[in-house]
């Protein structure tokens, strides 16, 4: 049995905006974490929900793990979570409004990637009413072979 290919990238991860918010007035902030790969974990600044859209523009930069199948070069997949969430009690609190689970294996070697994602929510209860997440994504190879299949 072959070991598998160890690989290190550093992200580049950008928030830009959260866009058919049915809230008209409410604070809300994002929540960006590697579930796989690493331990990162920031949260964008708070903002207020301006013509049911809202702009961050929160930069994050983070490192990463992967490691691919020695044989085909595949990727193995590397969950970075997006969670979004709207501040209650006067900012004593926040509630989970919903998230975007990300496989950022999909986007390495592909240059800086602008994506659209549409909101799952955390509870079956609370609809999203379509809200989208746009994201962009810029990996670069720290270390490892450069020979990989996203």
């Amino acid at each position: 049995m072959m070991k598998k290919k160890k690989f290190k990238f550093q992200v580049n991860f950008e928030v830009c905006q959260l866009d058919s918010i049915p809230f008209v007035n409410c604070v809300l902030f994002a929540k960006v974490r590697l579930l796989d790969g690493g331990t990162f974990s920031e949260l964008s600044s708070r903002e207020e929900v301006v013509n049911n859209s809202v702009n961050w523009g929160a930069r994050f930069k983070f490192h990463c793990k992967m490691s691919a199948n020695a044989t085909t070069g595949i990727l193995d997949s590397c969950s970075c979570r997006v969670s979004i969430r709207k501040e209650i009690k006067g900012g004593k609190s926040f509630m989970k409004y919903g998230f975007v689970d990300l496989n950022l294996a999909e986007f390495a070697g592909a240059g800086c990637v602008t994506r659209r994602c549409l909101l799952e929510g955390y509870d079956s209860k609370i609809r999203q009413d379509n809200s989208t997440v746009k994201v962009k994504i810029e990996m670069s190879l720290l270390s490892g072979d450069s020979v990989f299949k996203a």
